[in-house]
This record gives C-alpha cells, structure tokens and sequence, in this order.
C-alpha cells in the first residue's frame, strides 16, 4: 500500500475514534447521539462519491454502490425506528422490520461482489447466481409480514409489556443462518483471491479489518463488548456496516478490485518525456524523462503543448522512428513502383494471349462450320458444262459466300457484346436475299419490331435463312421475309410460291427439314423453338402448273418470359 494511502486511512481512522467516543461520552446530549448516525451515513456517502470516481469497470462499480446504498437504508431506518418509539408503535415495529431488508440483501450483494474480485472484465459472471437473490427476497417478505404469522419475531404479551418483549422465531435464525453463511462465502472467496493474485504484500489490510469486526461481533454475542459511559463502542449494526465498507475498501486499496487511481505515479514512472505546468508556468508535474534538457531542441524530437485545466501539458514526441518508417517507407514505395510496373507488363502480356487464344478458338470455330460450305462453292465452279450452267452455279456460289462472311461475322460479334442489334441481324437478311434474287427471283424483306437479340437466336435464324434458300433455290419465283422482335422473342415469316419446276423436286419445306436447319440451337431449346408450316392457300395445283400454290413458314424463338402486354 502507498504511503499516501496509508496516511488517509489512519486519518479515518482517527476521525472515527474520536466521533464514537464523543457519541458515547456525551450520550445524553441529543445532537450526539443522532450525530454518531449522521456521521456513518456521511462516510458512506463520501466512500460511494469516492466509488464513482475511482472505479472504471461498470459491474463493480454497481455493485460498491449497490452496498453504499443498502447500508445507507439500514442506518435510515434504525433512525426512523427510534424517532417513532415513544410515538405510533404500529410504524416503530414496521421500521424495525424493515432494516432487514438491508441486512438480508447486502451479503448476497457482496457475494456477487467477491466474484468479481481479481478477474478481468472480460470473465463472464454465471447469471445462476442471481438464483442466490432469492432466499433474500424470501426472507425480507417474510420479516415483513411477521404480524401475520410471527414466525420470526413472537411476542408473548402484546398488551401488557407491548413489543418490547419478544422471543425470536424460526425466520429469525433462518435469516441470520443465511447471512452467516453468505458472508462467510464472500469472506472465503476474498481470501482464496489474495492467495492466488499478486497482491498478498498488503493483503494484511484485510485481515485486520475481519480481525477487528469478528471481535466486536463476538464479543457483542457473549456479552463483552467494550462499554464507555454505558453505551457498547460499536453495536453490531455499526459493525457490520463498518465490516462492509471498510473490507471493500481494503481490497481496492490492495488492488483485488481495480481502480483508476495512482494516475500521478503512472505519468512520473511512464516513458513519456512530459510534464504539467501551471498558469505561471511551474512546474507542477513531470515524468522521469522531463527532468533535465527540456528547453534543449534535439534533432529527433518536436516539443508539443496542450491545454489543460490550470495549465498546460507540454510534452516531446520522438521523431526518430517516425522519420526512419518514412525512409523505409520511401524504399519500399520505389521497389513497389519497380515490381508494378513488371506485373502490369506481365498482366498486359498474358491479356494479349488469352486475347490471342481465343481468337484463334473463334477462328477453329468459323474454319469448321465454313468449310462444308467452301467445299459446295468449289464443287458449283468445277462442274458447269455451259454459261447458263455457270451462271446458275455462280448466283449459288454467292448465296453460299454472303452466309460465311455473314455469319463468321455474327459469330464475332457475339463475343464483344452480351446482345445483337435488330439491325445485325436485318442486314445479314437483306444481303443474302440480294444474293438470292440473282437468277430473277423477287425478294422483300420487311421488319416489324426491332427488339435486341441473343446470340445462339440469330446464329440460329441466319442458319435457318441459308438452309431455306438452298432449298427453294430455282424454285421459286418470288419470296418474303418478314422478321419481328419484341419482348416475347424473335418470330420469323417465309411467304413464296411453289411452282414446280420440271425435272427438279418439289420446293416444298417440311418441319424436321427446318429444325435440322438450326442445329444445335434445336436441341438444347427444344421446347422454346416453334416451327410451323401451314398447308398451301391455293386451292390446289393447276392441272397446267400455271398457278403456283403459295407456302408459309413461320419460326419462333422464344427467348425471353412472356410479358403482358
């Protein structure tokens, strides 16, 4: 313990010798026996203002205030017993009763208390022993009510000697068993706390304290206590609430329960190099490294000031890690630069070859599903016999060129944005119909909406255009598209006639030809892929061929969840 401290306890101690003594030799005297009350009540109240200041930690700073409290309430009411003795004896019993409130309550708060002695804030308190609170609240209900059924205070004769005579009841040794028993824990866990913490120096505070209060408890008991003037030097009320404060207070003195005192001694012992000067500039306190040099300027230091209450703090702060982080900071900052600088190039360099590769994976792609149709526009140059034959082949041979350049386009295009333009795919249409109406065949293209599109949809519509028109190629006279976009999906409408030609099939489409058409697109969305090719509109074929019946072919992609409109 501090010298400091030990000096304010003696002071206390003093103080409270002198008080009871005088309450004792003037007893007679009215202002000193209520001044002996008024004197306890005092140091509790400073003892709970001290609480607040000193302890940090919220649970046990509740818990002291919660013992200043029920202390305070005890001596209340032993004075409100006696200010009714001579007077109403209804309330006089009633506040009898009621400062066992207090003395039930207390041990259960101090036990709660002892659990938190020597533990770190962190250590969670088991709520199970709130379950303790219990037979203290039993016991306060129970002492209250007595009148009802006097089983802890009985009195035999009620009229004649009134309250005054009375034999104590079962409650009666039930409660004190039980405060006796709670204290005795609280005691036990004090203890086993200063043998396991490093704090057993001044840990004979505490023993002295219960020393000195088990003597008077026990002599009070047998009849010994100590007497001056005709009046006990402590009763045991006194005692014990002198034992509650006193006991507590010895365990923040010997840090069993943490405070946040001893500030002044942490600054002077601290590594700071500060000091507290006055509003005239003296110095009122300064650490160990503020002692000497202070108005000297080192190179590694910068002397910095704050106001404070009274004064102002001046304190020097070391520059010399600072500055060497920065250097070191600098030096990593510039090896850093170095290293980017390479990741970029590598990164830049990887891009470019995955770029590369998947160039090349669009280009195996286009080469495969192109080469079948390279090799027909070679086999249509080879074998013409005549010019007319050539021709032909040549209108042919366009038709099949326009569908590789287009669709390796589409293709392309598809891998640099997530949808199609309308247009993309309108002018792919448009320049394989130009195509197509070579060999004097009337085309019209025509397009309603012109919503955007999915990729797989308009490789699988240009697909499907491309095998429709080798199909009905020199078989027909007249053909017309019309395509239409909207939120439901893309639909797909073939008009042309069916005149047969002599010496060449029927140009005539069925379902499954149409579905082999869009390829893979077919199977994977089978159920969202319609085709539908109505009967003929001509009432039948002339017997001389000379009017064409006229077919339809309707495809839709549906894509897109159907909207209401």
């Amino acid at each position: 313990m501090r010298y400091k401290n030990k000096r304010t306890v003696l002071i206390y101690m003093l103080v409270f010798l002198l008080v009871s003594l005088a309450g004792m030799l003037y007893s007679e005297r009215q202002f000193f026996n209520n001044f002996s009350r008024i004197f306890y009540g005092g140091i509790i109240v400073v003892w709970a203002m001290t609480v607040l200041r000193r302890i940090i930690e919220p649970q046990i700073k509740g818990l002291l205030i919660e013992n200043a409290v029920l202390l305070l309430l005890l001596i209340l009411f032993q004075a409100l017993r006696f200010q009714f003795e001579k007077g109403n004896v209804t309330v006089h019993r009633f506040m009898w009763y009621c400062y066992y409130i207090p003395i039930c309550f207390l041990p259960f708060v101090s036990l709660k208390l002892s659990l938190r002695c020597g533990r770190s804030e962190n250590v969670k308190i088991s709520p199970l022993w709130d379950l303790f609170m219990l037979p203290s609240m039993a016991l306060s209900i129970l002492i209250l009510s007595n009148d009802k059924h006097h089983l802890a205070f009985r009195f035999p004769d009620i009229g004649g000697a009134g309250y005054n005579v009375y034999t104590n009841g079962p409650v009666y040794y039930i409660a004190i068993g039980w405060i006796t028993l709670t204290l005795a824990a609280t005691i036990v866990i004090v203890i086993v706390r200063f043998a396991s913490k490093p704090v057993r120096k001044d840990s004979w505070v505490y023993y002295v304290v219960l020393a000195v209060s088990a003597y008077f408890l026990i002599t009070d008991y047998f009849g010994a206590a100590p007497v001056v003037n005709g009046i006990q030097f402590l009763s045991p009320l006194e005692t014990f609430a002198i034992f509650i404060v006193c006991g507590w207070e010895a365990c923040i003195q010997t840090c069993l329960l943490p405070s946040n005192s001893g500030y002044r001694y942490f600054f002077i012992n601290s590594g700071l190099i500060a000091r507290i000067t006055d509003s005239k500039g003296n110095v009122k306190l300064a650490s160990k490294g503020a002692d000497s040099d202070w108005g000297k300027v080192k190179e590694n230091y910068r002397i910095l000031e704050r106001d404070v209450w009274g004064g102002k703090l001046s304190f020097a702060e070391d520059m010399s890690a600072i500055k060497r982080s920065n250097r070191e900071l600098q030096e990593i900052s510039e090896r850093l630069h170095e290293e980017n600088s390479i990741q970029e190039a590598e990164n830049a360099l990887q891009a470019d070859r995955v770029h590369v590769a998947v160039m090349n994976k669009l280009y195996d792609d286009i080469t495969d599903f192109s080469e079948k149709k390279i090799e027909e526009i070679e086999e249509l140059l080879k074998t013409a016999d005549d010019d007319r034959s050539f021709r032909k082949n040549l209108e042919k041979a366009c038709i099949l060129a326009s569908y590789i350049k287009r669709r390796g386009n589409l293709y392309l295009l598809g891998e640099e944005t997530k949808e199609y333009d309308f247009n993309d795919l309108f002018l792919s249409y448009k320049e394989s119909l130009d195509y197509f109406s070579l060999d004097g065949t009337q085309t019209l293209l025509t397009k309603e909406n012109t919503e955007s599109l999915e990729k797989d949809i308009v490789l699988a519509a240009y697909d499907c255009l491309e095998g429709i028109l080798e199909k009905i190629s020199g078989k027909t006279k007249s053909l017309l598209v019309n395509l239409d976009s909207d939120v439901k999906g893309l639909k797909i409408r073939f008009m042309y006639d069916m005149k047969p030609c002599p010496g060449l099939e029927n140009a005539a489409i069925e379902e499954t030809e149409i579905r082999r058409f869009a390829g893979s697109y077919e199977e994977k969305n089978h159920d969202s892929f319609e085709v539908s090719v109505p009967e003929d509109t001509a009432d039948g074929e002339a017997a001389d061929n000379s009017n064409p019946a006229t077919s339809v072919v309707v495809i839709s992609f549906k894509s897109r969840p159907e909207v209401a409109v």
